[in-house]
């Protein structure tokens, strides 16, 4: 009974849960709560925050990773273990991300409030808004 009423919790808040998409059968699930994501290992894990809300918060696993932040107070994106990570800060006052160690690319990143690391090597590349892993 838990179970059920844990997944239809998450079906009355809006919650996006598609399947695996790779003929497998999977039922994995992405769930976001409004702008409060963790993303299934084996889904591609995309999401566009919602404009000017305090905290966008996106947690992947190892699957390709997109997220567009848009004015947010945080957009905080993890995707240290995703095949590859792209993230745009959309002019929000603090990004953070944490990349893999290649294969990663963070635009509009402006200032100190905006940190990227690259796995296990420490800080990304900038070069002018853009910083990379390689």
């Amino acid at each position: 009974m838990t179970r059920f009423a844990f997944c239809f919790g998450l079906f009355a808040c809006g919650v996006t849960t598609p399947t695996g998409g790779d003929g497998s059968g999977s039922n994995q699930v992405s769930a976001c709560d409004s702008d409060n994501c963790v993303c299934a290992s084996a889904l591609d894990c995309s999401h566009t925050c919602t404009p000017g809300v305090a905290q966008c918060y996106v947690q992947a696993a190892t699957a390709p990773v997109d997220v567009t932040c848009n004015n947010n107070g945080t957009c905080h994106v993890e995707c240290v273990s995703a095949a590859s990570c792209k993230v745009d800060c959309g002019g929000s006052t603090e990004c953070q991300v944490t990349c893999p160690a290649t294969g990663c690319t963070v635009k509009n990143c402006v200032g100190a409030a905006c940190e990227v690391t690259c796995g296990d090597s420490g800080a990304a590349a900038r070069s002018g808004t853009t910083a990379s892993c390689p």
